[in-house]
């Protein structure tokens, strides 16, 4: 499977604009990344592309989150603010937003 280049800082800046308009998909609590948050992230990527999650917890749990989050589902982190990180990964069938 051939691997997906970086977003540029001009695409992730796009993506963010776009997200503004979105609500958050998935929610993860005090719990964690449990098999079935992860899979539910891989549903909403799978389906969606650029995906909103609102996390649980104080900063250094939300930025462990947001490191772990694109390794275990190869999305990329495209930013956020607060408790609410964006996530983008490219759509299977090479559309993308």
């Amino acid at each position: 499977m051939e691997e997906a280049k970086p977003l540029s800082s001009a695409e992730k800046k796009e993506l963010r604009g776009i997200a503004q308009r979105l609500k958050p998909l998935v929610r993860v609590g005090k719990q964690g990344l449990s098999d079935s948050v992860l899979g539910e992230i891989e549903t909403a990527l799978t389906g969606n592309g650029l995906i909103k999650i609102r996390f649980e917890g104080d900063r250094a749990t939300v930025r462990q989150f947001c490191q772990e989050i694109p390794e275990k589902t190869q999305s990329e982190y495209i930013g956020g603010v607060g408790r609410v990180g964006l996530f983008f990964r490219e759509m299977k069938d090479g559309t993308s937003l």
